[in-house]
């Protein structure tokens, strides 16, 4: 399969369909789904991207092949992001399909670079075709957050489902997680695959026993709590609205939706043994701008002192101390009181949910805005306290990106808490894929993370990225649970800065290497150098 194949063969292009295959089946079983997720299935999608780099006989076949096989698997995967658009924006079915399939497109493409690189780079030893097959893919996942702004399919989200699989990502992040697990799995099928050198097979599965054993040994040191007591513990009470995402922004609904949280809290607080309870409501939990309704702020700051328990919501915010006149994603943090402890603004927004880009600024996207318009980027990311608790935010989107809960924990946070709005997607694996996400950010900073949500799902996730409890999907209630503080810092989080300039140093001598390779092969076949 690795052989160049002849232009003349009929057969040439079966070995690259079946690689497409491959690629998509992966793609879409390794991550959650309708039907059945087997997390190391993933692996196939970048070792058969590598395959068809290696297969093809020119760099447009590579590139195309590619892009077809991650085209077939994405659609499967990512078919939810039509919804919303349909839903809330109101395009009728077919223009809401081609929406999102732009943006998958875009995605498909930007990995099948990967193919066109292996493609490039030539007839390589096999170690060293494992080792730019490993750096390839993970420089692509490390960019692709910054310049998509969609980083939804890192391997390591579809591996996290399986903890005991990523808890390396404490001391290399998911990047590293990613690039080792990969490299073995290279390493391993190269060597089958060619029947030779099978040192390299050893190799890879001894990458691949490490992780396994260092998982293992981080689990078994650190046997699952699922109520936490103690000093260093906190209570926190879960309520989901499960506000349809359609009507919450009426503004006749505003009272009723401000009664219905707090009949919630009413009857979940009631089973509580003892107040002082973290309540949590979720991201936009109130449909209003909480400064600019005093009556329906009184009522919710009424809450708070009635029950007294401190009172974590998701409200618009109108103002702040940067920009005066600005309309934020904003969460707030009440005392027993009512008393307003803190105030956190959503620092990373989401394309066409929170803002349009300005070159699709177009009247028929304005519907998916969340019914206050385009929201201004939040500058203050200080922990939200309350007794010993030092709460680090991330709204919604924001539990995906690895550079925000760094900077959460560099601050002081002590707990990670991430308010949600997934009310957009139905039931939809979106839900399960955005939960895992959010698992990874917990074993890399060794912080517990609290996740209300609107429609679920919510749950307490522990620093080893296991799900302690999680609630019900589309289901309004309100639940209890208990999480742990801590202030012990990974070895990741000590060493972020230096990692990712680590990376790019070897990414830089990978690309000189393969290229010095490359050079000598061409002028061992007497061929011009492109």
């Amino acid at each position: 399969m690795f052989s160049k194949l002849p232009p003349q063969a009929d057969t040439k292009r079966k070995p690259l369909l079946v690689a497409c295959g491959l690629a998509s089946l992966g793609l879409w079983l390794g991550f959650p789904n309708d039907l059945f997720s087997l997390p190391p299935l993933i692996l196939a999608w970048p070792l058969a991207l590598t395959v068809i780099g290696q297969s093809a006989t020119s760099a447009r076949q590579a590139f195309l092949y590619g892009l077809l096989g991650n085209t077939l698997g994405m659609t499967l995967v990512l078919y939810w992001l039509a919804l919303p658009i349909h839903a809330v924006g109101g395009l009728p079915w077919i223009f809401a399909a081609l929406c999102a399939f732009g943006v998958i497109f875009c995605l498909a493409a930007f990995f099948a670079l990967h193919s066109l690189f292996l493609f490039l780079a030539g007839n390589l030893p096999l170690w060293l075709t494992a080792l730019a097959g490993a750096f390839s893919w993970t420089l692509l996942e490390l960019i692709c957050a910054p310049l998509t702004g969609f980083p939804w399919l890192p391997l390591a989200g579809a591996l996290v489902q399986w903890p005991v699989c990523v808890q390396s990502a404490a001391y290399i992040s998911q990047y590293g997680t990613t690039f080792f697990w990969l490299l073995a799995t290279l390493c391993l099928f190269l060597s089958l695959a060619r029947q030779d050198k099978p040192w390299l097979a050893i190799t890879g599965i001894m990458l691949l026993g490490l992780h396994l054993a260092l998982g293992w040994l981080c689990l078994y040191r650190s046997p699952l709590e699922t109520s936490p007591q103690g000093s260093t513990s906190m209570g926190v009470l879960f309520v989901e609205g499960n506000i349809d995402q359609n009507q919450k922004w009426r503004p006749s609904l505003q009272r009723a939706t401000v009664e219905h949280y707090r009949r919630l809290t009413e009857q979940g607080l009631a089973s509580l043994p003892t107040s002082d309870t973290l309540v949590i409501w979720p991201e936009t939990a109130l449909p209003f701008f909480f400064e600019r309704k005093p009556l329906l702020q009184d009522f919710v700051r009424q809450t708070a002192r009635e029950y007294h328990c401190p009172l974590l919501f998701g409200t618009p915010g109108y103002g702040s101390a940067a920009k005066a006149d600005g309309i934020y994603n904003r969460a707030i943090l009440l005392d027993t009181q009512g008393a307003t402890l803190g105030q956190y603004d959503k620092e990373h927004l989401v394309p066409f949910g929170e803002y349009t880009p300005a070159f699709l600024d177009f009247d028929f996207l304005k519907p998916l805005l969340q019914g206050v318009g385009v929201y201004a980027r939040g500058e203050n990311s200080v922990p939200l306290s309350y007794g010993a608790m030092a709460a680090g935010m991330l709204i919604c989107y924001e539990g995906i990106f690895p550079w925000l809960a760094q900077n959460r924990v560099s601050q002081g946070a002590n707990i990670l808490i991430d308010i949600s709005n997934d009310g957009w997607f139905g039931q939809t694996p979106a839900l399960r894929q955005h939960l895992y996400l959010t698992c990874l950010r917990a074993i890399e900073q060794k912080r517990w993370i609290l996740r209300g949500t609107n429609t679920g799902i919510s749950a307490v996730i522990d620093e080893l990225g296991r799900i302690v409890v999680h609630g019900p999907e589309d289901q309004a209630g309100s639940w209890a649970a208990r999480a742990r503080l801590q202030t012990q810092t990974t070895f990741l989080h000590r060493t972020w800065h230096l990692q990712l300039a680590l990376f790019a140093a070897l990414c830089l001598l990978m690309l000189l290497v393969c290229r010095s390779f490359r050079k000598k092969s061409r002028q061992a076949e007497n061929l011009p150098l492109l």
